[in-house]
């Protein structure tokens, strides 16, 4: 099947499970078609058409026009569109297959929308957008989300509920080793704790520190675990962690990592103990998609997650099994969950089997793209017949 798939950038390094669908994917041929083009060494792909091709400045008026209007010109995607003849059309991001709308419309080919969170949460909050997610609900042939409370969040906003497919994300197993706990280095066992995702207010950051903060506090004082916080990203909320360290005076047990290519970020998740994971419903109304990829790639690892019961994340990790979970905000019962794994190496060990053996059965990406191709199958007319 020749498949046309409709994203804003290619490719942020956040969005990195967008790659994994079109290089995983060998029943569908793929073409991308997006508004510009970023970080493309770090993921080649051939078949990638922006509109705006011109690097710099030059392409900011037409960047401008297309956030304003939240539309795109035509002309552009469909002379691609007519070339390639695509059996499918693959909106991710209810905003793209929005933008695209009026050329979904003229080529009349089916349409698959993906939505991750931001576009079915905070989006509909804006004016006209109510009526335009229920223009794409109309022209959509099916949706795809990551989980059961995004399919409920999605049906509630007017999506028919038999358009809707749950399929979890996919992430390549193969590139992540489980690794258990690193071993006591003499007598001083340090144990490293990650949290992703300075840039954005729903992952929780202010909650993650304090928590850190408080956790250091409750740890045994005549234990010989150290807890060290790593920090992974960038944006808006490092400069308060950053304060918030310094003014509980442990600054030099926090890492700040910024971001980091994706080869280099597994070879950092190696060397870590527990992944936190502590996201909140935005100000805005923005919230995960279902569940932090972060999550997903720790328990492949085998490594516990504590994180928060916000949105997807229950059902990708098992409380008491893989990890641990309590209330969005709740920066006290976070931080008593990181002192708890973090002077029972046991537990990590325990906890890190089971939500590896769960990742790798249920979020292979071989075995989620064949769920999206089954989606496309579905989509297209019984009498439409794949182009040669």
């Amino acid at each position: 099947m020749k498949v046309c798939h409709f994203i804003t950038y290619y490719l942020p390094v956040t969005q990195n499970w967008i790659y994994s669908q079109l290089v995983f994917n060998d029943e569908c041929k793929s073409t991308v078609l997006c508004q510009r083009l970023i970080n493309p060494k770090q993921f080649p792909f051939d078949n990638v058409h922006p509109i705006c091709q011109t690097p710099g400045p030059s392409s900011i008026p037409k960047r401008i026009a297309h956030k304003i209007f939240e539309r795109y010109p035509s002309n552009p995607h469909l002379r691609i569109i007519n070339g390639i003849k695509p059996d499918i059309l693959h909106g991710h991001f209810l905003l793209e297959s929005w933008r695209n709308y009026h050329l979904i419309k003229q080529s009349k080919i089916p349409l698959v929308t993906t939505c991750y969170g931001q576009d079915i949460t905070s989006l509909p909050r804006k004016p006209f957008w109510k009526s335009r997610a229920k223009k794409v609900f109309e022209l959509s042939s099916a949706f795809i989300v990551e989980g059961p409370h995004m399919g409920d969040t999605l049906a509630a906003l007017g999506c028919p509920k038999e358009k809707i497919n749950v399929i979890k994300l996919g992430i390549d197993t193969t590139k992540i080793t489980h690794n258990p706990p690193m071993d006591d280095n003499g007598g001083n066992d340090t144990v490293r704790i990650l949290f992703t995702g300075l840039g954005r207010e729903k992952k929780g950051a202010a909650y993650a520190v304090q928590a850190f903060i408080k956790a250091v506090s409750l740890m045994p004082p005549s234990g010989s675990t150290n807890i060290e916080l790593h920090l992974l990203g960038d944006g808006p909320y490092r400069k308060p962690a950053e304060k918030m360290l310094r003014n509980a005076g442990i600054m030099q047990k926090a890492i700040f990592h910024g971001m980091k290519p994706v080869d280099q970020y597994l070879k950092l998740l190696k060397s870590i103990d527990i992944v936190l994971a502590p996201s909140v419903r935005a100000a805005d109304g923005d919230t995960e998609g279902g569940a932090p990829v972060v999550v997903i790639e720790a328990l492949c690892a085998g490594i516990p997650v504590i994180a928060s019961t916000h949105c997807d994340i229950p059902s990708i990790v098992s409380h008491g099994s893989s990890g641990l979970l309590s209330a969005e905000r709740d920066a006290g019962a976070l931080a008593k969950d990181i002192v708890t794994l973090s002077i029972n190496k046991q537990l990590r060990i325990d906890m890190g089997k089971q939500g590896s053996n769960y990742a790798r059965a249920e979020h292979d990406i071989i075995r989620q793209v064949r769920k999206i191709t089954n989606v496309y199958r579905k989509a297209v007319p019984l009498s439409g017949k794949p182009h040669s």
